[in-house]
């Protein structure tokens, strides 16, 4: 098995008991539906009569019918993670390899029927796993929801400016220290110096892309009535998964009318001032 395939069965740890069916995208009729396993915010699995019907990396276009709510949508992208087998069959995994706003609503609906399912969910899936795309994603029509969007996004570019600045004073700290080396205590410093700096442009990777994330999540709003409240209820489980207990408060400073810098600082200064009383 591949390595790739080893990591999305390791980040698919929290998985939920639904009553779901599943069948070939063209199906729409449902004629010999495959039962559903399990699932999670990122991938789901099926129980299959034969082990050799899929294969590990095949990509599949899948038609998804939950049966609680009977609401029917497809998974343009799936791809096959693993087959194993059960004393009742065997089970074949896919991790969702991308989905437009209106299949994830209706997967988010699946998985996240109450608020323990939602954490966990939430807990478990990684910012690079979250494949929204915006082709075939319709636009919202409420100007509300660009001006969250452009708020995210500002915050985006003032955190990836406030990390650039930090990773500079990192390189010439490095810097420094190669250029006085001497003795093995200073390699040992600088091998702790290039752990923080890795660490430092991760954080300030994933920030970057979960704000901009956002900001594409808000764009495309649906405009119904109830699929705009399930929506708002799925990008809260994002903030509080995705965004820094920081950025959630400097993002609520915004819309108070602070700009992303003077949001940021404020934030700081609530923070810290919270952890001090």
């Amino acid at each position: 098995m591949s390595e790739s395939i080893q990591d999305n069965e390791q980040r698919q740890s929290s998985r939920f008991r639904r009553r779901f069916w599943v069948t070939d995208h063209e199906d729409s009729a449902f004629t010999e539906p495959f039962e559903g396993y399990d699932v999670n915010l990122t991938g789901l699995s099926f129980c299959v009569n034969e082990a050799d019907l899929f294969f590990p990396e095949q990509p599949l276009s899948l038609r998804i019918k939950n049966l609680e709510t009977d609401e029917v949508y497809c998974l343009e992208g799936a791809e096959v993670v693993h087959l194993y087998e059960t004393p009742a069959g065997f089970i074949c995994g896919c991790h969702i390899t991308h989905v437009t706003s209106s299949q994830l609503l209706a997967h988010h609906r699946l998985v996240m029927t109450d608020e323990n399912s939602a954490a966990l969910s939430m807990r478990d899936s990684d910012i690079a796993e979250f494949h929204f795309v915006e082709e075939g994603s319709p636009l919202s029509r409420d100007r509300a929801d660009y001006q969250q969007a452009s708020m995210a996004l500002n915050l985006a570019v003032s955190q990836l400016l406030d990390g650039k600045e930090e990773g500079l004073a990192r390189l010439t700290e490095l810097r420094n220290k190669i250029s006085a080396l001497q003795s093995v205590p200073q390699a040992d410093e600088i091998q702790s110096l290039i752990e923080q700096l890795i660490a430092s442009y991760r954080s300030m990777s994933e920030t970057t892309l979960a704000l901009s994330m956002l900001a594409r999540l808000l764009v495309h709003t649906p405009d119904r009535e109830e699929d705009k409240q399930a929506w708002q209820t799925m990008i809260a489980d994002f903030e509080n998964r995705f965004l820094n207990e920081r950025q959630q408060v400097a993002y609520d400073f915004m819309h108070q009318g602070l700009s992303a810098e003077e949001a940021l600082i404020a934030a700081e200064q609530y923070l810290s001032e919270a952890d001090n009383s």
